[in-house]
């Protein structure tokens, strides 16, 4: 009787014991939970990576195009002008120095011509000469002409900056000569700087004609049209001024 009873309770504790210990073999396989977390969280932060790898690109993209707008827009000009030349020459701001027009189309007429000797017709402030003289360190003669004595002295200080500044020009042969002439002294200019001039001629010439932005801007030098002033348009205030000359014609 007893034994009747033991049997069914043995073979239950042994079915027991099997299903518990042993996994039955048709059953699937069991992925742990963890292992499935750390799956969906290094994708998640690959995908973070790569939105954060794209922002970055597109704000570095930005950055440079809004650079190379300002450039462009500082110059008036369509040519790409390398950024770190430009702001050792003309600053970050507008209101840093006199930019030159055109700078990049300037730079790129003369590209190809080997300049030992340039005459700028209008030296203004030394915007475009400047730029000529770091590019062309083969420049062994640079004449320039201003009639305005403010831009002289600007161009003056600007061209010996770049001098003092520039690696580049330590062992140069460069003399340079500015005048507060008209540029219609060019010959006589020529012969007193180097006769050979008159003969072989000069490699490069430059006249950016008309007037310049800080003749504009100043109310006081009588050019604006947009600040009150005195009416007076002088590039160099010593020549008769124009009440003057109104009064002598009446």
């Amino acid at each position: 009787m007893a034994a009747a009873i033991a049997r069914p309770l043995i073979r239950r504790l042994l079915w027991h014991f099997l299903t518990t210990v042993a996994p039955h073999p048709t059953a699937p396989p069991q992925f742990k939970l963890h292992a499935n977390k750390d799956f969906a969280t290094s994708a998640t932060r690959a995908r973070r990576n790569k939105t954060r790898s794209n922002e970055i690109t597109s704000s570095v993209a930005e950055k440079k195009n809004s650079r190379t707008s300002m450039l462009n827009r500082r110059t008036r000009s369509d040519k790409d002008i390398d950024e770190e030349s430009f702001l050792k020459l003309y600053g970050n701001d507008n209101n840093s120095a006199h930019v030159p027009v055109l700078l990049g189309e300037v730079l790129d007429a003369f590209s190809s011509v080997h300049l030992r000797s340039f005459v700028d017709c209008t030296l203004g402030a030394a915007g475009h000469s400047c730029a000529i003289i770091v590019a062309h360190p083969e420049m062994q003669a640079h004449i320039g002409f201003d009639v305005d004595p403010v831009a002289h002295r600007m161009a003056q200080d600007r061209i010996n900056a770049v001098l003092k500044n520039e690696s580049s020009f330590t062992d140069s042969q460069l003399k340079v000569h500015t005048y507060l002439k008209n540029f219609k002294d060019v010959k006589s200019v020529l012969c007193e700087v180097d006769k050979r001039l008159l003969t072989s001629g000069v490699d490069g010439i430059l006249m950016d004609l008309g007037m310049s932005s800080m003749q504009v801007n100043d109310a006081q030098r009588g050019f604006s049209v947009l600040k009150r002033g005195p009416l007076d348009m002088r590039m160099d205030p010593k020549i008769y001024s124009i009440p003057y000359i109104v009064a002598a014609s009446t």
